[in-house]
């Protein structure tokens, strides 16, 4: 991993939480952060914005190709908790990251909630993949709001598996902003006994000669809910 982190860093790469980022690196933080979801979107951003804590702060420069997907693991350790990570990815011209994170915790007898951010900025030619494997016990309602902005000639997929949580409403979307912008949304979701999970995708084509592609697939079992 250092070695790896090391090679990364000789080309300008950053990959770090985002409370660090904020430390070491506050321009380029406070330049985007906001930019793509602002607080007033929805309650639960505006909740978010006023207590995040955690994260992960991806920039890759101009041409830079990230080979070996980011890797991040999100758990909730405490029953009545809620946590509120952010997570800021910026992708300079013609670069490209595949980002994954996993989310789980234990299974504990009172609720618990997850509302997190996520912003992501592909620029001209670039390319982001975003996979997320959600397995979060039975008693964590996820309430997310996760949104790219694609502008020319970029592509943005999101991989969004749903495992677990009692109550999952989550729709990644793509904003795409200027001509040749191409977008993907793959998103599969399971909903067991007790489980309701409302997830899908969104696109939104803000310019001419844009492309998308929204799979979105559910299967429900023992009484479980989806869609």
């Amino acid at each position: 991993y250092h070695s790896l982190r090391e090679e990364w860093t000789k080309l300008g790469v950053v990959f770090l939480d985002m409370d660090s980022a904020l430390r070491e690196h506050p321009d380029l933080v406070k330049e985007y952060f906001g930019t793509v979801i602002p607080p007033e979107d929805n309650k639960f951003a505006a909740l978010n914005s006023s207590v995040w804590s955690g994260g992960s702060f991806v920039y890759v420069p101009a041409g830079v190709h990230v080979d070996i997907p980011l890797q991040a693991y999100f758990r909730i350790n405490a029953q009545n908790m809620g946590q509120f990570e952010r997570t800021l990815i910026i992708a300079e011209p013609g670069s490209y990251v595949h980002y994954v994170e996993g989310c789980t915790a234990p299974t504990y007898t009172s609720d618990s909630l997850h509302s997190a951010v996520v912003e992501i900025i592909v620029k001209e030619g670039a390319r982001v993949r975003y996979t997320t494997i959600q397995n979060w016990s039975k008693n964590v309602y996820n309430l997310v709001t996760k949104r790219a902005v694609a502008y020319r000639d970029a592509t943005m997929e999101w991989v969004d598996g749903n495992l677990g949580s009692k109550l999952t409403m989550k729709y990644p979307s793509v904003y795409m902003l200027e001509p040749g912008a191409k977008a993907e949304i793959l998103s599969i979701a399971f909903a067991g006994e007790g489980q309701h999970q409302d997830p899908g995708g969104k696109v939104i084509h803000a310019a001419p000669h844009t492309q998308s592609s929204v799979v979105s697939k559910s299967i429900s079992k023992s009484g479980g809910r989806a869609g």
